[in-house]
Formats: C-alpha cells, sequence, structure tokens
C-alpha cells in the first residue's frame, strides 16, 4: 500500500550505512596520521584518508556476497557527504557535481592502487599508492610511508576479523592505533 510516509521514510540501509560511514569518519580523522605521519591536514588530506579508509571498509564488505546493496549504499552515503561538504565550504552549485563527479573517479582509481597493494607482499606497491595518493604534494618521509603501510596492513588485518552480521547491524570497529605502533 502506498502512503505518503513511505516517501520520507529512511531505508534501513541508509540507516546502516550512515552509521558505517560515520565511524570510518571518526577513524579517517584521528590526529595521529595528521600529526605523526605526515598526511596532510587540508580539506585534499582529509579527504584522502577518508578515500583510504572507506576503502577498507568497501574491501571487506566485499568479501560477503550477500553485501553489495549495502555497499553501494555507503558509497552513496560518503559521496552525499562529501557533496554537502562542498557546498559548506562555498564551491559553487554549477560546479559541485562536476567536483564531487572527479572525486568519485579518484576514489575508484584509490581503489584499485590500494586493491593491488595489498596484493603486493613486497610493499612496493602500497607504498607507491600511499606516497602518490595520501602523502601527494608533500615531500614525504620514508618513514611516514613506512607507518602508513603498516598501518594499512594492520587495519585490513582488523576489518577481516570482523563479521557479516556487525557490519550489517552498522557496526564496525578499526585497529586501535596504540596497538600497531607501540
Amino acid at each position: 500500500m502506498f502512503s505518503l510516509r513511505s516517501l520520507f521514510k529512511t531505508k534501513p540501509n541508509v540507516e546502516i550505512a550512515q552509521a558505517l560511514y560515520g565511524t570510518t569518519i571518526l577513524a579517517a580523522r584521528r590526529p595521529f596520521f595528521f600529526t605523526e605521519c605526515g598526511v596532510p591536514d587540508t580539506p585534499e588530506g582529509r579527504f584522502e584518508m577518508l578515500a583510504l579508509s572507506a576503502f577498507l571498509v568497501l574491501n571487506r564488505m566485499k568479501n560477503f556476497a550477500d553485501m553489495a546493496e549495502l555497499s553501494q549504499t555507503y558509497f552513496d552515503v560518503m559521496f552525499d557527504d562529501i557533496d554537502s561538504n562542498l557546498r559548506e565550504l562555498g564551491v559553487g552549485d554549477i560546479s559541485v557535481g562536476k567536483k564531487v563527479k572527479k572525486l568519485a573517479q579518484s576514489f575508484y582509481g584509490r581503489i584499485k592502487a590500494y586493491e593491488a597493494g595489498l596484493h603486493d607482499e613486497s610493499d612496493g606497491a602500497l607504498s607507491m599508492a600511499i606516497e602518490r595518493d595520501l602523502l601527494r604534494g608533500t615531500s614525504p618521509e620514508r618513514a611516514n610511508i613506512e607507518k602508513l603501510v603498516k598501518y594499512v596492513r594492520a587495519e585490513h588485518d582488523f576489518l577481516s576479523r570482523q563479521d557479516a552480521d556487525s557490519l550489517a547491524a552498522g557496526r564496525i570497529s578499526f585497529v586501535d592505533l596504540s596497538d600497531v605502533f607501540q
């Protein structure tokens, strides 16, 4: 039966994706990345850290066949948020769509690079992706690249132990950085 209420009701997947995304944002904004790893504390640097964190979440979700719809909703929630943030930063309505499209395309590129990096046991591809994307526009110290590679590997491993039921309920946790960098 159709009702006006159904037009304004949030789909369950949106609420779940928003919960997952909210936790992802908190993980991506941990000061350690900006103060100890050389990630630029700029809108671009924050986007790159968010892109890396979101990649890790989406990479985990892809291991569960029944999470395709939730993964897409998570992606949509993320880019709706990016759209809103660009508007808040004063980007004009006409150019927001173009900027969001460009960021989405760059995110797909990051996904490919980070996936390739995770499959490269030598850390060479992951180091290159981190230097090129996450630390873009800086003169990164080798130690910072190594810290970020160590973090990505640890986070990927940590997320791989989280079960489908938790993710489907909107619950995710990220590695405790003090466990990685003792």
